[in-house]
């Protein structure tokens, strides 16, 4: 029962923290340099951004609590109900690898909540605060890394370093997924789009191509790692379930091929077309679902003993 508890608590986290990085990259690399007739559809855009960072931090706490109470009931061997009657809260939050490295992201997500519901209500010094609240998503999600297999696997030199690109990359790609979606919603009354809007959909597919690259290198070099050859990829819990977290990335990664070199494409050529933007939005819907899927995959992973350390 814990281990399901903490498969959804791992995977609730990490969606949360996922998202964050992505709607932070998004309104910095996308909305800040919006112009032209949309600029006030393009506000609206990043206000509705705000308010999903801040439910996304409500869901960051209450699952990284939820997690933390399931490691110390795991460690103490009590009922939930139970294991903080004892001193196991202590011992894991202050001297323990992961109490540590929860102390700094429960300080990073009160920090961020502070910041997101300032930035909010103060739209001048808005650019400022989200320049801050995306170092701190970035520190939040490569945090992760820190208490993961590859952590524990510190005889390798660069098992820790790859993880945490591995995430920042799925951050910026799958985290951005969402954004997207509000953004296509946002600017489907506009015909003929605007140049800025075709602009600035060839910009985000353009970093998610570069971002699927790194995923890509780091992957291979995180999964050599923890399962160690290909027959433990099929011969093993922990292989099959990455085999299956492969396999829907190579989904994923067939929809972002359409929606770059078809989809996209003809709306360059032709931004008046009004049944483009549509078909665009309801593929990246599905790639969100098959991102969702991965991250629930993920969490299952963070439960099973890797095969490269039997």
């Amino acid at each position: 029962m814990l281990t399901a508890q903490l498969i959804v608590a791992r995977a609730a986290n990490i969606g949360a923290s996922i998202l964050l990085e992505g709607i932070f990259t998004f309104v910095i690399i996308m909305l800040a340099t919006a112009g032209g007739a949309a600029r006030n559809s393009f506000q609206d855009i990043e206000r509705r951004l705000l308010r999903l960072a801040v439910w996304s931090l409500v869901v960051a706490l209450l699952s990284a609590l939820l997690w933390f109470c399931l490691e110390v009931a795991s460690v103490s061997g009590l009922p939930l109900a139970r294991a903080f009657s004892t001193k196991a809260w202590q011992t894991v939050l202050f001297e323990t690898e992961f109490g540590r490295v929860w102390q700094l992201r429960l300080g990073l997500i009160a920090t961020a909540f502070a910041l997101a519901a300032l930035c909010l209500a103060q739209a001048k010094a808005r650019r400022g605060l989200i320049a801050v609240l995306w170092l701190l998503s970035v520190v939040l999600l490569v945090s992760l890394a820190w208490i993961s297999h590859a952590a524990a696997a510190r005889a390798h030199r660069f098992g820790l370093l790859g993880d945490g690109i591995h995430l920042c990359a799925a951050g910026v790609w799958i985290g951005g997924l969402v954004p997207l979606v509000i953004f296509l919603a946002g600017t489907r009354g506009l015909f003929p789009l605007d140049e800025t809007v075709v602009l600035m959909l060839h910009r985000f597919s353009t970093l998610s191509l570069y971002c699927v690259s790194v995923i890509i290198v780091s992957g291979i070099s995180n999964s050599w790692l923890l399962v160690g050859s290909v027959h433990a990829l099929f011969t093993t819990p922990y292989g099959r379930l990455l085999f299956v977290k492969l396999t829907l990335f190579a989904i994923l990664v067939a929809f972002g091929a359409r929606n770059r070199f078809l989809i996209k494409a003809k709306l360059v050529k032709n931004p008046a077309d009004k049944d483009l933007l549509p078909q665009l939005r309801r593929n990246v819907i599905c790639e969100v679902c098959l991102g969702a899927a991965v991250v629930a995959i993920v969490a299952c992973l963070g439960v099973t003993p890797p095969a490269g350390h039997s």
